[in-house]
């Protein structure tokens, strides 16, 4: 009879084992591919940016490697950058379809890592505040390093984010930084502010960010700043969020 049991649990360990290696190898697989896949949409705007030094463009503002993403796919409409962190990521946007882009890669495959993407219910060159959303995966890819911001020496050395989009290059200055839980019943809801009504909407949430934030950044926004905040999951609560929220930088970029 022991031997039985014996037996018995040591097939079910081989099967779990079976199991765990299964996924194992296909997360690393995955995630293989996902740095491929990364890696041939930096080398495509390069290869275009390094063409493009011999054509002109009438002095339009046109990014040609966010250009040629955009031509890939056109949900494509920018790359988010912040220097000191792995944050290097096309960003994407498909109004009409609600979080598309949570569990898919660039090219509409199922990807764990997703892709960052634009809320679908922001409207480029319209919106006071852009919203961008990214998974805080383990691996620290996609939005995971916003956690460092919970530093204020982070912060300091780190204080801009450059977000190139077909528009135009833009860079933005942080001001918030904080975290807070969603989805109690009783959420501050800054992911609602995406339009000001009036002046003092737009007062009202700047106020409310600042009195959030971990620390002051002695920076703020004034009305008819455009705004962008990048948000992911945070652990230290339940349902937790870390947010950003930066101004944008006026002025033509070098």
């Amino acid at each position: 009879m022991r031997k039985w049991v014996a037996g018995l649990l040591l097939s079910i360990s081989v099967i779990l084992l079976t199991i765990s290696l299964y996924f194992l190898m296909g997360f690393f697989v995955q995630e293989r591919q996902d740095n491929q896949l990364q890696q041939e949409l930096q080398e495509l705007m390069q290869e275009k940016e390094d063409d493009s030094e011999e054509d002109t463009f009438d002095d339009l503002e046109v990014d040609v490697g966010i250009l040629a993403l955009h031509e890939e796919n056109p949900d494509c409409i920018g790359w988010l950058t912040i220097d000191g962190t792995r944050i290097d990521y096309p960003v994407m946007y498909r109004p009409g379809d609600k979080n598309y882009y949570l569990h898919r890669d660039f090219n509409g495959e199922y990807s764990a890592n997703g892709c960052l993407f634009l809320a679908e219910e922001c409207v480029p060159g319209n919106s006071d505040n852009l919203i961008i959303y990214g998974h805080h995966m383990n691996s620290g890819k996609m939005f995971a390093d916003l956690e460092k911001y919970k530093d204020e020496g982070f912060y300091e050395e780190h204080p801009t984010i450059l977000f190139r989009t077909i528009w135009g290059n833009e860079q933005y200055q942080i001001f918030v930084a904080f975290t807070t839980p969603v989805y109690t019943g009783n959420d501050f809801d800054y992911y609602s502010f995406i339009k000001a009504g009036t002046v003092e909407d737009y007062k009202k949430f700047v106020a409310s960010v600042k009195e959030k934030s971990l620390y002051q950044t002695g920076t703020t926004a004034k009305y008819r700043d455009k705004l962008l905040t990048l948000s992911t999951c945070e652990y230290s609560q339940k349902n937790g969020r870390m947010v950003l929220v930066a101004k944008k930088n006026n002025g033509k970029l070098p």
